[in-house]
């Protein structure tokens, strides 16, 4: 009976111990909670690498190669709802390339630059993990006058805003990401693969849900 009793007071204080260590750490939460009319402005820089191999050129050979993406891009936006934003997505999209036939060594570098725009949507959940999605479209390769592309890029996106305060987060983002490119003959080129990130945002006229600390 005696050991009973302990164990039932032991059991006790310990979920009493975890109900006091839970009340303060939901005190010191800055929650994801966005009220409707609120501003977004910032941006994030992504990047990705590959590692290639292909036959699908002139000559039939094989060529491997390796490919880095790098996207920085400018994101503002205006929540239209609660947690939930619609804004503008700005990306100067650099690529390098780097092919190396197999057959006599020849290596040949190749580097790609293009601006592309379009809309994202965002939507926040109460433990700062929010989903994006994205949809661009571009016209210029400042790298080669001689060739131009038409370039389309989509993604979605999973990331995570970690308030520094009530206006300033920091946020890890993974995307999967396809990029199409169209030359003036029609020849297209296309790639799916993800794509990490981090970015800065600024939450302007933030209205946020506070969380009364209570007192021990």
């Amino acid at each position: 009976m005696l050991q009973r009793s302990l164990t039932f007071i032991v059991a006790l204080f310990f979920i009493s111990f975890l109900s006091v260590r839970a009340q303060e750490n939901e005190s010191s939460l800055i929650r994801a909670k966005i009220k409707h009319g609120s501003l977004l402005l910032g941006g994030n820089f992504q990047g990705s690498y590959q590692v290639t191999s292909s036959e699908l050129n002139s000559t039939g050979q094989k060529v491997d190669g390796r490919r880095i993406d790098f996207n920085l891009r400018s994101k503002n936006g205006y929540f239209i709802r609660e947690d939930f934003a619609v804004g503008l997505d700005l990306s100067v999209l650099h690529q390098s390339n780097k092919l190396d036939n197999t057959s006599d060594r020849v290596s040949e570098a190749r580097r790609e630059t293009f601006v592309m725009a379009g809309p994202f949507l965002r939507y926040y959940m109460l433990n700062g993990v929010f989903g994006e999605l994205t949809m661009l479209a571009g016209l210029h390769n400042f790298n080669d006058v001689n060739q131009k592309y038409k370039a389309l890029e989509g993604g979605i996106g999973l990331g995570y805003a970690l308030f520094l305060n009530k206006q300033f987060s920091l946020e890890p983002v993974f995307s999967l990401r396809y990029f199409r490119k169209v030359d003036r003959d029609g020849r297209a080129y296309s790639e799916f693969g993800p794509m990490f990130g981090f970015g800065l945002q600024a939450y302007l006229l933030r209205q946020k849900s506070h969380v009364i600390k209570r007192a021990l």
